[in-house]
């Protein structure tokens, strides 16, 4: 339950950060979405779906999105464009740098994935994964497994 509350804190916490107001000059109205009206669609790989939050992540910008990733999915080797900064929600995140060790995160905790930096990331197996992700530049997956399968030859 702390882990939870913990997760929802730092998410909250992200969202005001990160949050443009669009008229400085007027009064904000609030957002309220309960987790059942939160509208998910297809991610840009298999075995995702992404809730938009704000911003355009695909076009760039500040954004925000929530993710969920199904038990077992992993993303090979591959690196993005700009940082990513993301709070796992629920299920077990795997992050693995390239080079360095494998990282098991469950809810509450916190990444930052440097840009450029190759990595393989994805959700352990036994339940779905869940986080909060957010950018200011555009979303972009870059596949390196090809140019490593090929530098094993």
């Amino acid at each position: 339950m702390k882990k939870m509350a913990f997760a929802v804190l730092a998410v909250s916490t992200l969202l005001s950060a990160n949050s443009p107001a669009k008229d400085k000059g007027k009064a904000m109205e609030d957002v309220v979405w309960p987790a059942e009206s939160v509208k998910w669609e297809a991610g840009p790989v298999a075995g995702t779906k992404v809730a938009k939050l704000w911003g355009d992540w695909m076009k760039g910008g500040p954004y925000g999105v929530l993710v969920k990733f199904d038990a077992g999915q992993v993303n090979a080797l591959h690196h993005h464009t700009h940082a990513l900064k993301i709070v796992i929600m629920s299920g077990t995140f795997v992050h693995k740098s390239d080079g360095a060790p494998e990282t098991k995160l469950g809810p509450g905790s916190y990444l930052m994935q440097a840009p450029g930096k190759k990595h393989v990331s994805g959700c352990a197996t036994g339940a779905d994964c869940t986080f909060f992700m957010t950018s200011d530049g555009k979303f972009e997956l870059i596949d390196d497994s090809k140019a490593a399968a090929s530098d094993k030859k």
